[in-house]
């Protein structure tokens, strides 16, 4: 499975539902996807943790995964959520996941439980050799409490299933370390946004970014223009769009602030799910202000100059 050239801009997609028993609309869905593709995105990412995924049931984690791979054009990986806490519920949402299309699945650090290094390694060695899709781990520590150390991700990368790694640690050592000491055929995405061009800067292949579900354009601009050297280009971008998205969302869960956001951009994809709370007023005006200025900058050039 090795080979695959895993890079860009990458959306960890909100998931549109309907009420709070978690129904998929679909049909926003499909609208929603085919708005990310027109923007310029280079993947997407459904089931996701702002997806909702831990609060989906599996059937309507497979109903996104398989909307979103229905909608996407040839030419747009399809990362798939396949996160479980047991080794037989990934393999069953990776072959789901596989007979829907996905490119890769991507798989969280089992949750609930603490465990080892040694532990990880082998639930993530066992999916690996029975997975019908390349496996692109995923680090979140702040969420699982299981932080995959980087020798345990040296080892996994070693096998032929495993093509990469979603590192949202925050910690921008272990990042640099993790590009070092991987080689470059196994791609490192940088999960927390603000950590973009100084992760991109390391070596890292591409961002999966939350804000990409409100600016998908800008985002994808921005790994671009990393791309061709165009670094003041880069650096308006996370002064003008990242900082004010990251800054309005982080003392809030991601969820209920990038659904809220999607809707003020013009597509109502519902509330989060609980046991996500609702947001307050003064939570959706300092979304709504910042979302303003991100789009003022946008509209008065400071972005695009």
């Amino acid at each position: 499975m090795r080979g695959m050239h895993l890079s860009g801009t990458v959306v960890p997609m909100a998931t549109p539902t309907v009420g709070g028993s978690g129904d998929v609309d679909v049909p926003t869905l499909e609208r929603f996807t085919e708005s990310l593709l027109d923007a310029g995105v280079h993947g997407l990412f459904p089931g996701s943790s702002i997806g909702e995924f831990s609060s989906l049931t599996p059937e309507q984690n497979r109903t996104v995964v398989a909307t979103v791979t229905g909608t996407a054009d040839d030419d747009t990986t399809v990362f798939a959520g396949c996160g479980d806490t047991s080794v037989e519920g990934v393999v069953d949402n990776a072959s789901a996941a596989a007979a829907a299309d996905a490119d890769v699945a991507v798989v969280v650090a089992p949750y609930y439980l603490n465990t080892t290094q040694e532990g990880l390694e082998a639930f993530f060695t066992r999916v690996a050799d029975r997975s019908p899709l390349p496996l692109v781990l995923y680090n979140i520590p702040p969420l699982t409490g299981n932080a995959i150390g980087l020798d345990t991700v040296e080892t996994l990368a070693a096998h032929e299933g495993v093509v990469g790694l979603k590192d949202t640690s925050g910690d921008l050592t272990y990042h640099h370390r993790l590009v070092r000491r991987t080689d470059d055929e196994f791609a490192v995405f940088q999960g927390a946004t603000e950590l973009a061009a100084a992760s991109l800067d390391l070596g890292a292949d591409g961002i999966i970014a939350g804000p990409a579900n409100v600016f998908p354009g800008h985002l994808a601009r921005l790994y671009e223009a990393h791309a061709a050297d165009d670094h003041d280009a880069v650096a308006r971008l996370m002064e003008h769009v990242v900082a004010p998205m990251v800054s309005a969302t982080a003392d809030v869960p991601s969820a209920p602030a990038i659904k809220h956001l999607v809707a003020v951009d013009g597509t109502n994809i519902g509330d989060a799910l609980p046991p996500l709370p609702t947001l307050s007023d003064a939570e959706r005006d300092r979304l709504e202000r910042a979302y303003g200025s991100v789009v003022e900058a946008i509209e008065d050039g400071p972005v695009t100059q």
